[in-house]
């Protein structure tokens, strides 16, 4: 159900991930981890169940791709549960590089506002919707 954006600089070819809806788990050290990556589901994953989702947005002003993690009130191992209880509160407001409040999601990205963030890397090329997939 998730979806990912890849973004490539006009100039400097840099690709940048932004994704939004992609499930994680958290491992005994508290760390985020791909709940199902490239179709497969660890045993860590499945023992641990479905702690959230991630959201990334992209700072309009430097580039920066800036994740949130939205964590479930209940960890499941069932993805449809974990969809119905996707947390829709937005936690990041401002960049966390540079500071500024005019941040992209991913909607915003794919119906054309790529155009206007400029590459994180070498700051002179625009980033372009290269991919999108599920």
């Amino acid at each position: 159900m998730g979806k990912t954006v890849i973004l490539r600089c006009s100039l400097c070819g840099k690709e940048s991930k932004v994704e939004w809806g992609r499930e994680f788990y958290v491992d005994s050290l508290g760390r985020e981890h791909y709940y199902n990556e490239f179709g497969n589901i660890s045993e860590e994953a499945k023992n641990r169940g479905i702690s959230g989702f991630w959201v990334d947005k992209v700072c309009k002003n430097c580039g920066e791709v800036i994740r949130e993690s939205r964590y479930l009130e209940d960890i499941t191992d069932e993805h449809e549960v974990a969809w119905m209880n996707f947390p829709r509160v937005d936690i990041v407001e401002k960049c966390t590089k540079c500071g500024s409040r005019d941040i992209l999601t991913l909607y915003e990205i794919i119906i054309g506002e790529d155009k206007k963030v400029p590459c994180n890397s070498c700051r002179d090329g625009k980033m372009k919707v290269e991919s999108i997939y599920e």
